[in-house]
């Protein structure tokens, strides 16, 4: 593998941290921080590897992710902070902790997303549903051992470049998304109630186990907390208030006690004052189909967020649209500081790179502090709306 050297890029990215962190501080810096969203399926993709050979082969999973790296600090050019590689299994933690079927891509379907075969088919299926004990879960277990021989790989050919990994399931909601389906979930919530809160209850004691074991396996504790929520931001406010609030909130109290970050690709600007008021988290990210000004006004001066622009204007929009996608969540959120461009939600594989390049240097181009009204070429239309 070509060596990488991290001390090369290290004025970059110590330029683009102290881009980000003054955005952080709700102040403005030369100009709107661009980081977008990507992950290594899109990086074996640009590199010519298969889904099925990024996900079975450790060497060609990290040789993805290091030209990725390169890939970015030379050729896009976003505003990327921190250089490193992560083991990745794809989207199955839910489906290793309860030892669900996984699909995964192989010859015969090379770009299959690996998936969970749902196990939960009946609400006898909640009975026999067991919160797993770490040490001795062969599934986990299993994922540790794999992690480590990643670490391993990555010191024999990157020594230093650091490595991250650990198996973590999503809060109730979306947990229990995986394990019964999207369809079973909402229908169960309306028609049985009392069985969804004795599934969120042991999903949620699931969720501590797994982060007490990743507390003891890194000798860390309790202090930032990183939810990822999508099948939540459905929920009408009511039945929000009932299924999601009460679990998320008191993961939060017990591991979130300096830092909270939230992920929910879905909407979220109908309980933003849940958000900043109760849950009071520090930082966000927006996925596309959130009004941008709602979010913005709600968050301004309190939560540091990212993401909305929708990345389905890259593969199929016109330049037009790309930039009317960059001048909304610029003219709307960017103001004052609190705001990184991006992409809302992980920006999807078959996006075009050229595409995806036109993109951050326009909203380089447009993002310059102190936003001007004269920067934005379609200001009509993006003042009537936000969406």
């Amino acid at each position: 593998m070509e060596p990488f050297s991290q001390d090369k890029y290290s004025s970059i990215l110590e330029e683009n941290r102290r881009r980000v962190e003054k955005a952080a501080q709700f102040t403005e810096p030369d100009r709107v921080p661009v980081i977008i969203g990507l992950g290594g399926p899109y990086y074996a993709k640009i590199f010519g590897y298969t889904f099925a050979e990024y996900y079975n082969n450790m060497n060609i999973m990290l040789d993805a992710q290091v030209k990725g790296l390169k890939w970015r600090l030379k050729w896009l050019k976003d505003d990327l902070t921190e250089i490193g590689v992560h083991l990745d299994l794809g989207a199955v933690s839910e489906g290793i902790v309860f030892d669900c079927r996984i699909e995964i891509p192989d010859e015969g379907n090379p770009w299959l997303s690996p998936w969970i075969v749902p196990r939960i088919k009946t609400l006898e299926d909640i009975d026999r549903l067991e919160v797993p004990d770490p040490r001795r879960h062969k599934g986990i277990q299993d994922y540790y051992e794999k992690l480590e021989k990643f670490r391993q790989l990555v010191r024999r050919n990157y020594d230093g470049l650091p490595v991250g990994g650990w198996l973590q399931i999503h809060p109730p909601v979306s947990a229990a998304g995986s394990l019964t389906g999207p369809e079973k979930l909402y229908r169960w919530l309306y028609e049985n109630p009392g069985e969804m809160h004795r599934l969120f209850r042991k999903l949620e004691e699931a969720f501590n186990v797994l982060q007490e074991y990743y507390y003891e396996l890194s000798g860390s504790g309790p202090g930032s907390l990183g939810l990822a929520d999508d099948h939540s931001g459905y929920l009408n406010r009511r039945m929000y208030e009932e299924f999601t609030l009460p679990y998320n909130l008191r993961l939060y109290e017990r591991h979130g006690t300096n830092h909270r970050y939230l992920h929910m690709d879905s909407h979220m600007d109908h309980i933003t004052d849940i958000l900043v008021k109760v849950y009071r988290i520090n930082e966000a990210d927006v996925g596309v189909e959130n009004n941008i000004k709602t979010v913005a006004e709600a968050f301004k001066g309190k939560v540091f967020f990212n993401g909305n622009a929708d990345w389905r204007t890259l593969v199929a929009g016109s330049f037009e649209k790309i930039e009317l996608e960059v001048e909304k969540c610029i003219f709307h959120a960017a103001p004052g500081g609190g705001y990184v461009f991006d992409n809302g939600g992980e920006t999807y594989a078959n996006v075009p790179p050229e595409r995806l390049r036109y993109e951050v240097e326009y909203a380089k181009k447009v993002g310059r502090y102190p936003v001007r009204r004269e920067n934005f070429k379609h200001l009509d239309k993006i003042k009537s709306s936000a969406c």
